[in-house]
Parts: structure tokens; sequence; C-alpha cells
């Protein structure tokens, strides 16, 4: 696995233009673009079929608004070309901690990403890494299997990460 694309002062992210906007209704959720990260493609499959029915499935700016990707190398990817985009990160947790947890400090220190909130997916057996994520920056985490309504209010993370509520 190579993690070149994140070294310190090589990002080429940029501010998003939305990044002040505050979400004020649950039709707004079709606004909000989501990075899924999962090694698992069944899982992925699942979750992303409850963030459309959630109406997380608006088409905005170039890119799906929910972006599936399956490994450490795409996630990296994905923030480079997508990340000034993203308003959410939902990843597996045990992607995050690859390589000693390299993808979510690298979120955490980059001054744009910084401000994506990162939700962590883990099943019964990754409980452990609950307290390292959440210690190293995340913002919450869900268990596997996860249900339409724990995806309902993922946009409040938003507000949150930025400070407007």
């Amino acid at each position: 696995m190579h993690f070149h694309a994140m070294e310190k002062g090589k990002s080429k992210l940029v501010m998003s233009e939305n990044g002040g906007e505050a979400i004020k209704s649950s039709q707004d959720r079709r606004k909000v673009r989501i990075l899924l990260c999962d090694t698992d493609v069944e899982s992925c499959q699942e979750v992303f079929a409850l963030l459309r029915k959630c109406s997380y499935q608006g088409t905005v700016t170039c890119f799906r608004p929910v972006t599936p990707v399956f490994s450490a190398t795409e996630v990296v990817g994905v923030l480079n070309s997508e990340g000034p985009h993203t308003d959410i990160i939902l990843a597996e947790a045990a992607l995050l901690m690859t390589s000693g947890a390299k993808i979510l400090k690298y979120i955490m220190q980059d001054e744009y990403l910084q401000h994506v909130p990162v939700i962590m997916m883990l099943t019964q057996d990754e409980v452990s890494l609950i307290f390292k994520g959440l210690g190293l920056g995340a913002a919450d985490y869900l268990m596997k299997p996860i249900g339409a309504n724990e995806l309902l209010n993922l946009w409040t993370h938003i507000q949150k990460r930025r400070g407007i509520v």
C-alpha cells in the first residue's frame, strides 16, 4: 500500500464552496456528499442502498453524491480528487486504522479535510477500535449491520463539525 499522495504539503485540496452552509431539513439530505469506504463489497452495496433510501442521492457537482471506495489506495485517490466536495466520510473502522491509522491521521491533519466528519462503521469484534478512532478525531461510529434510522441524521455531523449547531 502506498501513501505518497498523503505527504504533508502535497495536498491538492481547496476549500468547499458550501463550507458554511447549514442543512436545514431532511429534504436537504439529497445535497449531502458522502464518501463511503468499505472493503466488503456486499456491505458497501447494502449501506449505499440504505443511503439512497434515506434520500442521500442528489445530483451535486460532477461526481456521484455517494462515492463508494473499497481500499485504502482508493480512499487516498478520492480524497485528493473529491475531498473538497465531500461532506461526510463514512468508513469502515479497519480501513481507517490500516497501517497505524494513516488515513484517519491524514484526514485530521489536513487543513481542508479536518472539517469533514468521519463516521466509523464497525462490527462487534472491532469495538476496541472505537476509542482509538474517536481519540484520533473521528466524529462518531455506527455498529454493523447499519439500519436506515442510524443514517437519517448523518447530516447533523456536518453542522457539528462546522460549528453551526
